[in-house]
């Protein structure tokens, strides 16, 4: 196997993410060959260049369970606000009605009245 072969075999492990196997099946190589040639090549270089990848996978992974934990708070959050907001506003309602003797609340079923239509009605 070439001197670039190799390096190739290395940027596809690194950068791309490829399995092993994977590597091994598009080179028809031995599993244990693509293995001897990232050894080597940490050997060469710096040692934790073969780590980065799986350490780059693991901290973005925890990083997106972080964003998502915290989306997750602030969509309780805001949840928890909207409830307080419409048990609120049907207190204030039911105080309203209470209070004047109307109902504001529309039964179902009931269509809107001729004074809200918005166009003026002649005879």
């Amino acid at each position: 196997m070439s001197q670039e072969e190799k390096l190739e075999v290395v940027k596809l492990y690194l950068l791309e993410g490829r399995k092993q196997a994977e590597l091994a099946k598009m080179y028809d190589i031995d599993p244990a060959t693509v293995s001897d040639i990232l050894r080597k090549f940490a050997a060469e270089n710096d040692k934790s260049a073969l780590f980065m990848k799986k350490k780059d996978a693991t901290t973005s992974e925890s990083e997106e369970i972080r964003a998502l934990r915290k989306e997750n708070m602030e969509l309780r959050r805001r949840l928890h606000e909207e409830t307080m907001r419409a048990d609120f506003y049907d207190t204030m309602v039911d105080v309203a009605e209470e209070m004047f003797g109307i109902e504001i609340r529309k039964k179902a079923g009931t269509g809107q009245s001729r004074g809200c239509t918005g166009t003026s009605v002649t005879k």
